[in-house]
Parts: structure tokens; sequence; C-alpha cells
């Protein structure tokens, strides 16, 4: 199987040529993090992503490790199981991160923390994302990461990389301190991989970034990324999806929802090369 699916080849290319058209000024893009920015293997291993950053690290107790794999094996069967309806999965990823934040919660995870994993640069960027932020910086494109990992570990880490530019909005879970740094809940509504839908742009300040701009370029790994632009009113909007693993298993799900497929933990080049085929036709 070809490493990129582009869905129909038409309707690509009569997006791909609106968007052109109307030229950089109306563009922006909206893209998850782990396992879209990030690679999901290493060396043929899985990665783990912003928030899996804390147990595989052992920053905290035995008992918090334990518990937290119980939270995974309980609830990531559903996240990947297409046969379930939207609202059942939401249900049960609304359950599974409101689960571990109050497992967080009670492990007493902390600020110390969140640094030394950014300290550690165990987060590891899809080949070529680097060239992908500072193309999206170049030309003033705003760009919205747009993540159900841990916000505070995603923005230390791009800040420690040089990459966290200033056409960089991040909407995430970001902790909600104590005096003592002692993590008691995050700071706003969670957001978990089946619920960007519901959460309103209009209400950010990234909305005031992009409220002229009428096309979007949206990337993500899940099939519920494919929905982050819902309740912009868009006229373009066209969805890379990164499908990493099970392509067989997964692959006509994908295609539902998504433009164009990059498959097997692929490169960024695909998505360089439209930003950079809109970039030459609007200079």
């Amino acid at each position: 199987m070809k490493e990129i699916i582009i869905k129909n080849k038409k309707d690509f290319e009569k997006k791909l040529s609106k968007i052109k058209k109307d030229g950089i000024k109306t563009l922006h893009v909206i893209s998850d993090f782990d396992k879209t920015i990030t690679k999901a293997k290493v060396k043929g291993q899985k990665t783990h992503t912003s928030i899996a950053q804390i147990r595989e690290g052992n920053y905290l107790s035995e008992e918090y490790v334990k518990r937290s794999y119980e939270l995974y094996d309980k609830y990531h069967p559903f996240e990947t199981n297409n046969s379930l309806s939207e609202k059942q999965i939401n249900k049960k990823m609304m359950e599974w991160w409101q689960g571990h934040i109050n497992l967080l919660v009670e492990q007493k995870m902390n600020k110390k923390i969140v640094n030394e994993i950014i300290r550690k640069k165990s987060i590891k960027l899809r080949k070529n994302a680097d060239k992908l932020f500072g193309v999206l910086d170049e030309k003033k494109i705003p760009f919205l990461i747009f993540s159900a990992g841990v916000g505070d570990i995603i923005q230390g880490y791009l800040k420690s990389e040089q990459l966290l530019y200033k056409n960089i909005h991040i909407i995430s879970n970001f902790f909600n301190y104590n005096k003592k740094g002692y993590v008691k809940g995050y700071t706003s509504n969670i957001i978990h991989a089946y619920n960007k839908d519901e959460l309103s742009l209009k209400k950010t300040p990234y909305f005031e970034k992009i409220k002229k701009r009428k096309n979007v370029i949206l990337l993500g790994d899940n099939l519920g990324d494919a929905e982050m632009a819902n309740g912009l009113n868009h006229e373009t909007v066209l969805k890379i999806g990164f499908l990493n693993e099970e392509v067989k298993k997964n692959v006509d799900a994908y295609k539902k929802s998504f433009d164009v497929l990059i498959l097997n933990d692929g490169p960024m080049d695909f998505v360089l090369s439209v930003i950079k085929s809109i970039k030459q036709q609007t200079i």
C-alpha cells in the first residue's frame, strides 16, 4: 500500500486550488500534537504521549504507575473501537481523562516533574515537523496546536526547542497548581481525543487571529481530530490524517474522515509540500 493515500484526487485538487487562489492571508493550520506533530514510533518502539511521559518516567509512586496502566487497559480499547458511536466513545474518554487527573492530584503531581520531563527531551518530533513550524512562522500563518495531552509539557518542550513561535496558539489540558506547586486539576474543561469539536474556538483568543481566515488545513492522527475545526465558518477545510498503525484495519474509517492519509508514521513532507505550494503561488 502506498504511503500516501489521496481519497479523491479531484476533490483534493479542488480544495488545494481554492486555498492557493485565496492566498496565504486566508489560511490557518490546526493540528493535534501527540503522534501527529510527534512520531508514533522510534526504532520500532511506540512513543509516549505527553501525558504518558509522567507514567513512563517513574516520577510518581508505583501505585500511580499501576493504576494509570489499569485506566489505560480499561479505556484505550474504547478509543480505538470504530464500531461505537461518537457519543459512546466520548463518554468513556471523559471517564478516563477525569479518572486520570483525579489520580494525578491524589499522587501529588507537581511542577518539578513537568520541568524534568521537558529537560529530558524524550518527546520526538515527526521528521521535518520542525521545518513545518518554520514555514508557518515565516509566512505568519496562525498555527493552532489542539491537544488532549498536557499543555504545560507541550508548551515547555516547544520553547526548549526554540519552536514556540509567535504564530502558535495552544489549546490543551493545562495544569492548575496550588501555591506549593502541586497539581489540583486542570485550568479549564477536560479536552480528550473525541470532544475537540465541542470546544468552541470562538471563545478562545485564537479566534481573533483567524476570524477573517476562511481556509484551514487540519492535521490529526485520531478520527476525533477530523472535527477540530467544527464551529468555525470555513470555505475550505483540507483534512490530512496520520494513520500510524493497524493500517488495513482502520484505513476505510480514516478515508471517511480525511482527504489525505499519511501511513505508517510517515514524515511531514507531504504537508510541507502543500504549504510550500501555496507559498510559491502567493508571494
